[in-house]
């Protein structure tokens, strides 16, 4: 059994209390990271500009307008020329499908934008629930005692306790109501920090809690299937593929600047010359390329191939070390939050009632039985961080292998 957070969600309004609105889950909480999000809107962003470069490659040239007026020895003649690129190499083409390929590159790294945004959501629910339980923990140690407090102020009142044992189990209580308002700003951390994954700017007056419920663990998939997720689902290694066709494109486009792309000239001539009929003017234009030959762009395009080929090689290795590092890692620490749990967690109240019955049988002193409510709060206290700790495990393979832990 492990501790996992899901969300309930109150609203600050007509003076009603946070405990009656209805709770949200978890998957209910993720579910508002949605394309309305503005966390979401930034990264689908990204895929906008890459649409707005294919626009660039495959804008047409504009025609140019020539109007000239020649006169000699008091004759005129008036020139009037429309020119207009042709584009019959098919450079621009290949340039469209060049940016068309990084479309797709950047839309697939935002959808492994958008899962680090949810698996950052389901960070912050885990670092939420550690830190409330952490916080109830304390508080239960504390009141607790406050109340022994008491109890040992009226036996001494009466005789029957000591002046010391009331101010040392004072001071203890005093000392966890300074760990208590540590815990309690922690928790107002925690909670502005889930409010900004999904919040609206009506929502400022938004309480979250993160309540803990025990759930069976589900069991890992092997590293085979997890890589084998990870090929399908990530979108790293398809936006790489994308990049390296993109490069070829553009290299491709660059080969094609060798060959000149006319410019088309027509247009009319008109003369004051008695007699004279206008006629017409038809020219070719062409651009040699003589110095500049597209070198740079080739240059800049085979070092993009060789670039998203060593980035997906590199993204490969990493891959397969890291899913395997992690899942150990999740395994490792699940076991360890059990060992603890059913260890120190569950001998805490058996350790603590032995304590309460040997000093109220004058067998221990004080400090023995102020040790044992400590060491239950820090017991409970440590469970949360190792619970937390194994969800963040958790979520980090997730991020790594597509495969999403429910």
């Amino acid at each position: 059994m492990w501790t996992r957070s899901c969300v309930a969600v109150a609203l600050l309004a007509m003076g009603a209390p946070a405990a009656a609105q209805p709770p949200l889950s978890e998957a209910d909480a993720l579910a508002r990271l949605s394309t309305d999000s503005p966390r979401v809107r930034v990264i689908r962003a990204a895929v906008d500009l890459a649409r707005a470069d294919v626009l660039d490659a495959g804008r047409q040239s504009n025609p140019r307008v020539t109007f000239n007026r020649e006169s000699v020895a008091g004759v005129s003649e008036n020139i009037l020329t429309f020119a207009q690129a042709l584009p019959i190499t098919g450079r621009r083409a290949l340039e469209v499908g060049a940016a068309t390929a990084l479309i797709e590159a950047s839309a697939r790294r935002a959808d492994d934008a958008v899962r680090r945004a949810r698996a950052e959501l389901r960070g912050a629910f885990a670092d939420l629930a550690a830190v409330q339980v952490r916080e109830e923990a304390l508080t239960r140690a504390r009141d607790r005692l406050r109340d022994f407090t008491q109890v040992l102020a009226k036996r001494e009142a009466a005789g029957e306790a000591a002046g010391y044992d009331r101010l040392r189990a004072e001071r203890e209580a005093m000392d966890l109501d300074v760990e208590w308002a540590a815990a309690r700003a922690d928790r107002l951390r925690a909670q502005s920090v889930l409010a900004g994954f999904f919040a609206s700017p009506g929502d400022v007056t938004q309480i979250i809690v993160a309540a803990t419920a025990d759930q069976p663990r589900l069991p890992l998939p092997s590293v085979e299937d997890l890589l084998a997720r990870a090929r399908s689902t990530v979108g790293e290694p398809a936006a790489l593929r994308q990049e390296v066709e993109s490069a070829h494109l553009a290299e491709r486009a660059a080969d094609r600047r060798q060959v000149p792309e006319p410019e088309l000239i027509i247009g009319t001539k008109s003369s004051s010359l008695a007699g004279a009929s206008p006629g017409g003017v038809i020219g070719i234009h062409a651009i040699i390329p003589l110095f500049d030959r597209g070198e740079p762009e080739r240059a800049k395009a085979r070092a993009r191939v060789v670039q998203a080929e060593a980035r997906a090689a590199a993204f490969e290795a990493s891959l397969v070390a890291e899913t395997s590092a992690l899942r150990s890692l999740v395994i490792d620490r699940r076991e360890t939050a059990d060992r603890y749990r059913s260890t120190a967690v569950a001998g805490s109240a058996e350790l603590e009632r032995i304590a309460q019955v040997s000093y109220d049988a004058g067998e221990r002193g004080i400090l023995e039985l102020l040790d044992a409510y400590r060491s239950g709060a820090a017991a409970r206290v440590r469970q949360a961080a190792l619970d937390a700790a194994a969800r963040h495990a958790e979520i980090d393979l997730e991020l790594v292998s597509g495969w999403e832990i429910q």
